[in-house]
Formats: structure tokens, sequence, C-alpha cells
């Protein structure tokens, strides 16, 4: 029986990672290369400009790189998060990212606590800069 939050809400700090991963869905034949960029103890976000449908169960294969010695970790998923990219009006403002998040459904408590371990003492990923919502030219200037 997996652990399910039961708001959905956020369980551990996400730390920034850049790792490859395998996913397999009902719709594909051979594994996907995705990049995980955030990953948690419970979940991990993968970068996609074509995210799955939410609740879409999937099967992804990971290995954390440089420290982690207890091989590849293969474990279900369920697509929770979905976002979808928005080009910004200025030309230099990076693109926001686009993806899908994944709840991990049957993580092993041993691999859990293995991965959080590895996970330990890494940064938590820079938070996103959010669009204002109009120009600074636009704003209303007081009465004077």
């Amino acid at each position: 029986m997996p652990r399910r939050a039961e708001s959905r809400g956020r369980r551990a700090l996400r730390r920034a990672v850049e790792l490859p991963c395998d996913l397999v869905s009902r719709y594909l034949d051979e594994p996907l290369l995705y990049w995980a960029t955030d990953l948690s103890p419970f979940g991990v976000w993968l970068d996609t400009s074509l995210p799955m449908q939410l609740g879409e169960q999937v099967v992804l294969s990971f290995q954390p790189p440089t420290g982690w010695r207890r091989g590849e970790i293969t474990v279900f998923a369920e697509v929770v998060r979905l976002t979808s990219g928005r080009r910004r009006r200025e030309s230099d403002a990076p693109r926001r990212t686009t993806g899908m998040g994944l709840e991990f459904l049957d993580l092993g408590f041993d691999e859990e606590r293995a991965l959080r371990s590895w996970l330990f003492g890494r940064p938590p990923p820079l938070p996103k800069r959010r669009r204002r919502a109009f120009p600074l030219s636009e704003l209303p200037r007081p009465n004077q």
C-alpha cells in the first residue's frame, strides 16, 4: 500500500539534481530518457515539453551518480503535477520550465532511507523568478 499525503502537499524538501531517468508507460515499448531536476524520497520532477496525463502510472528507473552504491532504482510512479511552458515577451528571459511531477508508489523502506541519506546536504532547487503582472512603466503613480 503506497504512502500518500492526504492533501497532496510536499512531504520532504526537494533537492536540485541533474539526473538521467528512463521512463516506461503503457503507451511506450521502449524507455524514454528524461532529465530529473528535483528529487525527494517521495517523488521527482522531470523536465519535458510533452508531459503525460495526470494520474498516468509509469515505471521510472534512475541511478544517482557520485556516492550512490546501491545500483539502479526502479519504481512505479504516478503523474501528480503538470506545468506547461509559456514564452515570455522579453527575448533574453528564460522560458518557464515544462514538465511533470511524479510521486513514487512503491519505493521500499531501505531504498527510501538510502535516497534520503544521499540527498541530505544537497541544495534545494533555486526558486523560479515570477513574471510581473504588468511592466514597471505601467504602475499607477500617486497623486502629488
